[in-house]
């Protein structure tokens, strides 16, 4: 399952990746850019899509849930 995580937060963004690495939230792609730079087929291919991704808390909570 590959996930699209759009995070501005250069920070966040780093520790989102450190996530993915670990295997904790969903496998997928970090992009720093705006949200407002992100066009609908900038999503094809994502099963998962997270804006505003923060630190992964709903990718997190959908493995949880078992998603």
């Amino acid at each position: 399952m590959a996930a699209y995580y759009n995070e501005f937060d250069p920070k966040a963004a780093a520790w989102l990746r450190e996530l993915i690495r670990q295997g904790l939230i969903a496998d997928g792609d970090v992009d720093e850019r705006s949200i407002l730079e992100v066009q609908p087929d900038d999503l094809r291919g994502y099963d998962q899509c997270h804006f505003f991704a923060g630190i992964g808390g709903w990718s997190l909570a959908l493995r949880l849930a078992g998603w």
